[in-house]
């Protein structure tokens, strides 16, 4: 408001950008209270900063006045005797959770991103990945040479599909394709969903020799006889055979070159009545609000990947000849899409 007490949008705008330098803190201030575990000491119950303090070896007030600023973003909730009392939201701060983000806010990984983003006005000058300037590698290189890190991006990607991978398995008729490939999939979480969903399906989990060696989440003696592993680069070859070649989170990863290689890849794999599935964020055109328009910047940044649009994606599919012939938005709280394609 103007002294005069008409509308000021010069004022709002002033508060507005305020309120994003706070949004700045408050992941500052969830990085750390992550990193001491303050979730988990809450599961069992309320508990006041005093005796937060005490067990976890903290500063009483500094802890106390982090507790209180997080609180009206609904992780925590203080009461009347100033305990503080973990929220719906605030479980998925502690470790063992499906979608849990502790991971992600672990600090190791949040300064890794960091440093990477301090060299954003570099990127936007030169185009090189910021990652890349920052770390003098690509960032899947180095994750293969840094296990630390490497461990605290399986596992948090790992939470993140817990969530996902059974509304995939039912939101797909993929009892209509007796082998399914999945072509970049990891431990076999994916691969594990669909499966029990459809027990008349066998698949074949394809991803680089070091990573498939020993999948933990296909281990399981009802599994025996459905599956088998096959070690490679996605990027030289696809193994042939499969009804449906499915790829989860694979495309963003990569700009437009690497991401069209993959699918011309599956194309030359695909034979009569095969489909390809690719299962990933499509983000909203023009100036509609969307969390995935961050995490296209955030991809662009640390690998030199992309989200993409509805249409983008057609582009992309054409470019393989494959057609894309329907997009199914999963339901809440995935944010994910399936994008099925045949051959044109």
């Amino acid at each position: 408001m103007s002294d005069s007490g008409s509308f000021d949008p010069g004022a709002e705008t002033a508060l507005f950008l305020q309120d994003l330098y706070a949004n700045a803190l408050l992941v500052r201030c969830l990085v750390t209270v992550a990193e001491q575990g303050i979730a988990d000491r809450l599961g069992p119950g309320p508990k006041t900063a005093a005796e937060l303090a005490a067990g976890a070896g903290l500063h009483e007030e500094t802890l106390y006045r982090m507790l209180r600023f997080l609180a009206p973003f609904g992780f925590f909730a203080e009461d009347e005797d100033h305990r503080f009392h973990l929220t719906p939201r605030g479980e998925f701060l502690r470790v063992n959770v499906p979608g849990s983000v502790r991971d992600r806010l672990r600090r190791p990984w949040q300064d890794l991103l960091w440093r990477s983003y301090e060299h954003l006005p570099e990127m936007l000058r030169t185009g090189v990945t910021a990652f890349d300037q920052a770390h003098g590698r690509s960032f899947f290189d180095y994750l293969a040479s840094h296990p630390d890190i490497n461990t605290i991006y399986d596992r948090s990607m790992a939470r993140l599909s817990q969530i996902e991978n059974p509304l995939i398995a039912a939101s797909y008729p993929f009892g209509d394709f007796p082998f399914v490939v999945d072509v970049g999939g990891g431990q076999g979480g994916l691969l594990a969903a669909v499966l029990d969903r459809h027990p008349e399906v066998h698949g074949v989990l394809y991803d680089q020799p070091q990573v498939v060696a020993a999948p933990e989440q296909l281990a399981a003696d009802r599994y025996a006889g459905r599956w088998e592993v096959v070690g490679g680069d996605f990027f030289r070859t696809i193994p042939p055979g499969g009804n449906l070649y499915v790829l989860k989170r694979i495309m963003h990863g990569w700009d437009d070159e690497h991401a069209l290689a993959v699918l011309r890849g599956c194309r030359e794999a695909l034979r009569d009545g095969a489909r390809i599935l690719v299962i990933d964020a499509v983000m909203k055109p023009g100036n509609a609000p969307d969390p995935n328009k961050f995490m296209d910047v955030n991809m662009m940044a640390l690998t030199g990947g992309r989200e993409r649009t509805e249409a983008e994606f057609r582009r992309l599919f054409e470019a393989a000849d494959l057609r894309l012939v329907r997009v199914l938005p999963l339901p809440a709280p995935a944010t994910l899409s399936l994008l099925e394609g045949v051959v044109a």
